[in-house]
């Protein structure tokens, strides 16, 4: 082969390789160019699949693609994180879950994911509030009044909550290890579902996110006893919180989306701004409100080095409680 020849194939390479390369720019460049899937684990009407729909709906103008939320029920939020979890990292199916499918539920029960190698957080949106309610007509009016009762009935208090190793959950029974108590759980499919069990007398009380039970103590038909989050709530400044009755612990959870492990960097930072700018929207700001929740932002990273320094702590929890299967 002669020098020119030489020099000929080093030209068509070097065209080759800047052809594929530019091809890739191209296609991150144009994502997205169709809708993009939102899998939620928790059933319609609760404050999870309100809130996906509402920043979704929001981010479609900054996306410049439809975001359709499926909601992929069961197993505390596990069948959805795992089927997204083993998706095509293209950015096209994401998911929205809480701070429990991270460090609770994975510390529970083996999963078909790995919260620390199958997931690429995107970016967290708000911290949610808890407290514990019950019915406007029970006989409690304080905390201290239902922990009498439950120490001297034991296993007739039953309380419903969207699952089995979420916040409320497990703050209910460290709650009970610690007073040396013993109260019924029933879980539901979700937030909605474990109120609406309580409003109907099904069980006697739902330790749930306060904006899920807000509307009803509004209208008189439930009672909130004790605030399970570190602060007060400022709808309900009269209600102590779960530290100042004592306790060193409380609930806490978080809302974020997520994508699967490859999830190209350029594409997951695309969605953080995209959903980040959104949280600015007037329609989410609206729906904000009306919800009940403060938007706390944490980007990708920042929010898996959180989750990820509260994991051996929760683990350590359940063990205690009984609860870990691993």
């Amino acid at each position: 082969m002669t020098h020119k020849h030489c020099l000929v194939m080093v030209a068509m390479v070097a065209l080759l390789i800047v052809a594929v390369f530019a091809s890739k720019g191209l296609s991150q460049g144009s994502y997205p160019d169709r809708p993009i899937t939102v899998v939620i684990g928790f059933g319609a009407g609760g404050l999870q699949d309100l809130c996906a729909r509402a920043l979704s709906k929001a981010a479609e103008k900054e996306l410049g693609q439809p975001m359709v939320v499926e909601n992929k029920v069961g197993a505390a939020g596990v069948i959805a994180m795992a089927f997204v979890a083993k998706s095509k990292p293209d950015g096209y199916t994401l998911g929205h879950t809480g701070t429990s499918q991270y460090i609770q539920v994975p510390n529970i029960r083996k999963t078909p994911y790995d919260p620390f190698t199958d997931i690429v957080d995107i970016l967290k949106y708000v911290d949610l509030p808890f407290a514990l309610a019950v019915r406007a007509d029970a006989p409690w009016n304080t905390f201290e009044e239902l922990i009498a009762y439950v120490r001297k009935n034991p296993g007739k208090f039953t309380y419903s909550t969207a699952g089995v190793g979420l916040a409320p959950h497990i703050c209910m029974e460290r709650i009970a290890l610690k007073e040396g108590l013993k109260w019924t759980h029933i879980p539901f499919k979700s937030g909605a579902e474990a109120v609406t069990a309580t409003l109907g007398g099904h069980t006697q009380g739902v330790p749930q996110m306060i904006p899920d039970v807000s509307p009803h103590i509004r209208t008189g038909k439930l009672k909130m006893l004790l605030v399970l989050s570190e602060k007060r709530s400022p709808e309900f400044p009269n209600v102590p919180t779960i530290l100042e009755k004592g306790y060193d612990f409380h609930a806490f959870s978080s809302f974020n989306f997520f994508g699967p492990k490859g999830l190209p960097e350029p594409i997951r930072q695309k969605l953080e701004t995209g959903l980040r700018n959104a949280t600015k929207a007037p329609s989410f700001i609206e729906a904000a409100k009306q919800f009940g929740i403060e938007v706390n932002l944490l980007s990708g990273p920042e929010y898996t080095a959180t989750w990820k320094s509260q994991y051996d702590e929760m683990g350590n929890a359940l063990r205690a409680l009984g609860l870990a299967e691993k």
